[in-house]
């Protein structure tokens, strides 16, 4: 279930709930939390992608890391602060352990859909209603934010504000998270709770943010294949 967590012995001997992270050469260990909903809207914010057009309808593009951004995170979330010191690499193969995520295809159920996240810690079960018209096309608009740089280079960001607040509106029902999180494994005895109504609403803004951006885009992808193809031959 995501937000427990197996108990770790930190380098001071402390058994705390944690993840562990192992490099292998050199032999380094550490010692993390999950990160809360605000440290991960801080360090998407900063992700952006640089797209060069080399011409004749051909262009590249290069994920530019936010090195300040990832040390931050890192060490916020760092159990073991006199641990082993970590180098740039190091930190972002321990952050992209701490926000793993792989989505199932969407599934359709009347009016609404059903998104699982995958995460090590569990899977998480989303259940969405379908968006309105000036929902979907204020998070398709805002989703990814563009501007033009020299040399015929594009600059895209991913503000988390947008798929979280299409997210919130359309959420019906959670499952598959803890209450507390950074609590052991087995505090709620396995037992999986469906938060709803003004419970959900409470919860809201301890669901990860990249939670929410997944399940918005195969919400939006979902409603990509209901639209009608217009062809004016036919």
């Amino acid at each position: 279930m995501y937000g427990e967590l197996d108990p770790i012995e930190t380098v001071s001997g402390n058994e705390v709930p944690g993840i562990p992270v192992v490099i292998r050469n050199p032999h380094k260990t550490a010692v993390m939390r999950l990160p809360t909903s605000e440290e991960i809207a801080a360090y998407t914010a900063s992700i952006r992608t640089l797209v060069y057009r080399l011409g004749r309808g051909i262009s590249r593009s290069e994920t530019v890391p936010n090195r300040d951004a990832e040390r931050k995170l890192f060490e916020s979330i760092r159990l073991d602060k006199s641990g082993t010191e970590f180098d740039e690499y190091e930190i972002r193969y321990a952050i992209n352990l701490a926000l793993f995520t792989d989505t199932d295809p969407y599934e359709r159920d009347g009016d609404e859909y059903v998104v699982k996240v995958k995460t090590p810690w569990g899977t998480t079960v989303h259940r969405c209603r379908m968006p309105i018209t000036r929902e979907i096309q204020e998070y398709r608009e805002g989703v990814i934010r563009s501007r033009e740089l020299r040399h015929s280079t594009e600059e895209q960001r991913y503000p988390p504000d947008v798929p979280v607040a299409f997210y919130d509106s359309i959420i019906v029902s959670v499952e598959g998270y803890s209450l507390q999180y950074n609590v052991p494994t087995g505090s709620t005895n396995g037992a999986s709770h469906a938060f709803t109504g003004e419970e959900l609403k409470a919860f809201l803004s301890k669901i990860p943010p990249h939670h929410k951006r997944q399940v918005a885009a195969e919400v939006s992808g979902a409603l990509y294949d209901l639209d009608p193809e217009i062809n004016p031959n036919a």
